[in-house]
C-alpha cells in the first residue's frame, strides 16, 4: 500500500507499507505519530483524520466517531488495500514552543565548561589531571590525552564539573558548548537547546510523546510494559526516538553530535521507563520507586543524538507520583524561598500540587487526565499552529477567539478549553451540574447536544465531563492538602500554576470553572513549562545539583488515595 501524507506548510510525505496496514502503522513508518490516549484501538477517536482512497469499509467502532463526517476515518482503525491519501490538520509531530518558562534568578556557573590544556614547564611532574585539578576522565578523553601529552602539545578539553569528557589539539575543539534540556511528559516533549558560551537558549522544540500510542496516562505505560517482555524496551525505544527526534529537528544530526550534555526532566514513571527501569512497583501499593535520586543516563548519549562522551542526567523524583518535573518546577520557581503561603500547581496528565509555607513543604498529586493538555477532547489538540487557545462570548453570545499561528482554528487546545466552559458556564449554556444546555439568551450555540464553537470546531457533553474530572480531582487535592497543613483559603498568598498550556490562560477562566476556588482573590503567577526551565537551570547553574537534591528530600508527600475524604471531596469539587 503506498500512503500520500499532506502536511500544510510541507512537503507530502510518501508512506510505504504491507497492503492491509492502518493508516496509523503507516504513519509510524514514515516517521508520523498521531495522538492516541486510547493506545490506538479506536476507543477516544483523537485519531480522525480526512483520509481518502482505496480503504477497507469502516466498522461499528469507526462509525461511532466518523458518522456523518464524510472523507473522515480513524486512522487506528481505517485499512488500506492500495494507495490512498490523509491530510493532517493540526496533528504535525513537531512545533515551536513559545519559550522556556519563568525562572527565578540564579547565578550562572555552567557545569560543562572548556577549558585550555597549556604547554606546561619540562620540570613540572604533576599528572595532567592534578595540574587541571580534575578527578576523573572518560576513557576516550584519556587515550586522546595521552596523545597530547605525549607530542607535547597544547589542547582543547571540555570538562564537567571534574571530569574531563573529552580532548582535542589547540583549535580542534568545537567552535561552541552546546547543552540540551528536555522535558519528558506523559503527553508532550519539550527541549531547549543551550549556548552555554553565550548563556542562552539558541532553540526550542516540542512533541508529542511517542508512548501515548501505549496509552495517555501512566498507568496505561505501566500496564504496557507489564504486559510482554519486549514491551519495556519498546517504550523506552519510543522516549530515546521521541527526544533524539526532537534534537535532530533543532540542530540537525552533525550539530547534536556535538551536544556535551543533557538533562532529562519528567515524573518518576516516565524516567523510569527512559532508563529501562520495570515501573511496575508504582502501580501496586505502597507505590515504592526504585529509584528517586539523581540518575546518571550518560549510556544513553549516543541513542539520543549526542556527542557519545556527553553527560546525561536526570533531576531527583519526590516520590512515585510527585516525581522529577515537580522537583525541578520547584528549583525554577525558587517556591521553597517565596514569601508566606504559595500554592504550586502543575496542571499535566498528572496533576500534582506543592504548598509552601514558612520553610515548610508538603506535596500531593492526583489523576488529572489529559484533557487540560487537549487530549481525550473530541476536537481537542496541543498548544500548535491552528489550535484556539483563547475564547470569550461577545454580549454572551457570540464567539470570538484567538487561534496559534492565525487562520481558522482546526481544535482547541487547553487554555482555550478552559476559556470555552468558563464562557459557557457564565452564559448559562453549561449548568452547574455540568450538564450542556441551549441558553434562552444564545439558542443558536446549542445544536443537536454540540455547543458550535467556529466552522469546524465544536463542544460535546463527553467534553464537559472531562473538564469536570480534571477540575474536580486538582481542586479537591488542593482543599485537601491545604487541610493537612491547617490552611485555608484565607492563607494564600500567591497561587503559582505550571505547565505548558499556563502559556495562554486567564486567571478568570481557572477561577470560572472552579479550579482555583472563587474565593480566591490573590495573584496567580503562571510560570509556564517549569519542568523545562528547571532542567535548563541544572545545565546552567551547578550548584543547583545539590540544591535540587535537598529539595527534594524536604517535600512531604502526602497520600490522598489512602484518605477515605477524598471521593468525597472529589465529587464536591466536579460541579460548576
Amino acid at each position: 500500500m503506498i500512503l500520500i501524507v499532506k502536511q500544510a506548510g510541507r512537503e507530502d510525505v510518501t508512506a510505504e507499507a504491507p497492503d492491509g496496514s492502518t493508516v496509523m502503522e503507516a504513519l509510524a513508518g514514515a516517521g508520523l505519530r498521531l495522538d492516541a490516549p486510547c493506545g490506538g484501538v479506536g476507543r477516544c477517536g483523537k485519531c480522525r483524520l480526512e483520509i481518502t482512497g482505496d480503504l477497507d469499509e469502516p466498522g461499528p467502532a469507526e462509525l461511532k466517531h466518523v458518522a456523518g463526517r464524510p472523507g473522515e476515518r480513524l486512522a487506528c482503525l481505517a485499512r488500506v488495500r492500495g494507495r490512498a491519501e490523509a491530510i493532517l490538520a493540526g496533528q504535525s509531530v513537531f512545533s515551536a514552543v513559545k519559550g522556556l518558562g519563568w525562572s527565578a534568578p540564579y547565578r550562572v556557573d555552567p557545569a560543562l565548561r572548556r577549558l585550555e590544556l597549556p604547554e606546561r614547564d619540562r620540570k613540572d611532574q604533576k599528572s595532567v589531571l592534578d595540574a587541571l585539578d580534575l578527578f576523573s576522565v572518560s576513557p576516550s578523553a584519556l587515550e586522546a590525552l595521552a596523545d597530547l601529552e605525549a607530542e607535547r602539545q597544547a589542547g582543547d578539553l571540555l570538562v564537567w564539573r571534574d571530569e574531563l569528557l573529552a580532548a582535542w589539539p589547540a583549535g580542534q575543539g568545537p567552535a561552541e558548548t552546546l547543552a540540551a534540556a528536555f522535558d519528558l511528559g506523559t503527553t508532550g516533549l519539550a527541549l531547549a537547546v543551550l549556548d552555554l558560551d553565550n548563556r542562552g537558549a539558541v532553540a526550542f522544540e516540542t512533541a508529542l510523546n511517542p508512548q501515548t500510542t501505549a496509552g495517555g496516562d501512566v498507568i496505561s505505560r505501566i500496564t504496557y510494559a507489564a504486559e510482554g517482555p519486549d514491551n519495556l524496551r519498546v517504550l523506552q525505544d519510543l522516549a530515546l526516538q521521541g527526544l533524539r527526534d526532537l534534537l535532530l529537528a533543532a540542530l540537525g544530526p552533525e550539530r547534536a553530535a556535538r551536544v556535551g550534555a543533557a538533562t532529562i526532566s519528567g515524573n518518576a514513571t516516565m524516567l523510569h521507563l527512559l532508563a529501562g527501569v520495570n515501573p511496575k512497583s508504582l502501580a501496586q501499593a505502597p507505590y515504592r520507586p526504585i529509584f528517586t535520586g539523581m540518575l546518571d543516563l550518560s549510556r544513553l548519549a549516543p541513542r539520543l543524538g549526542l556527542a557519545p562522551w556527553a553527560k546525561v542526567l536526570t533531576p531527583p523524583s519526590i516520590s512515585a507520583y510527585v516525581g522529577g518535573d515537580i522537583a525541578s518546577g520547584l528549583l525554577a520557581v525558587n517556591l521553597a524561598e517565596r514569601p508566606g503561603t504559595v500554592v504550586f500547581i502543575d496542571v499535566g496528565t498528572n496533576g500534582e500540587i506543592v504548598v509552601s509555607r514558612d520553610g515548610r513543604l508538603a506535596g500531593a498529586s492526583c489523576a488529572a487526565g489529559p484533557a487540560l493538555e487537549g487530549m481525550n477532547i473530541s476536537c481537542g489538540m496541543r498548544a500548535v499552529s491552528g489550535a484556539m487557545d483563547s475564547f470569550r462570548l461577545v454580549d454572551g453570545r457570540r464567539p470570538e477567539f484567538t487561534v496559534i499561528g492565525g487562520g481558522e482554528p482546526v481544535g482547541v487546545c487547553g487554555s482555550g478549553l478552559v476559556d470555552v466552559c468558563s464562557e459557557l458556564v457564565k452564559a448559562g449554556v453549561i449548568d452547574r451540574t455540568g450538564r450542556l444546555k441551549a441558553s434562552p439568551d444564545a439558542p443558536e450555540l446549542v445544536v443537536d447536544g454540540r455547543c458550535r464553537l467556529s466552522e469546524k470546531v465544536s463542544l460535546e457533553q463527553k467534553d464537559v465531563r472531562q473538564v469536570q474530572l480534571a477540575k474536580g480531582a486538582i481542586a479537591a487535592a488542593m482543599q485537601m492538602l491545604l487541610e493537612r497543613l491547617e490552611l485555608t483559603l484565607d492563607d494564600l498568598d500567591e497561587v503559582v500554576v505550571a505547565g505548558s498550556f499556563g502559556y495562554h490562560l486567564r486567571p478568570e477562566s481557572l477561577l470560572g470553572i472552579g479550579l482555583l476556588p472563587k474565593a480566591y482573590r490573590g495573584p496567580v503567577t503562571f510560570v509556564g513549562n517549569s519542568s523545562l526551565a528547571g532542567a535548563a537551570r541544572l545545565l546552567l547553574d551547578r550548584s543547583s545539583h545539590a540544591e535540587i537534591e535537598k529539595l527534594a528530600r524536604r517535600v512531604e508527600v502526602i497520600e490522598l488515595a489512602f484518605d477515605p475524604k477524598f471521593q468525597d471531596v472529589f465529587l464536591s469539587q466536579l460541579g460548576f
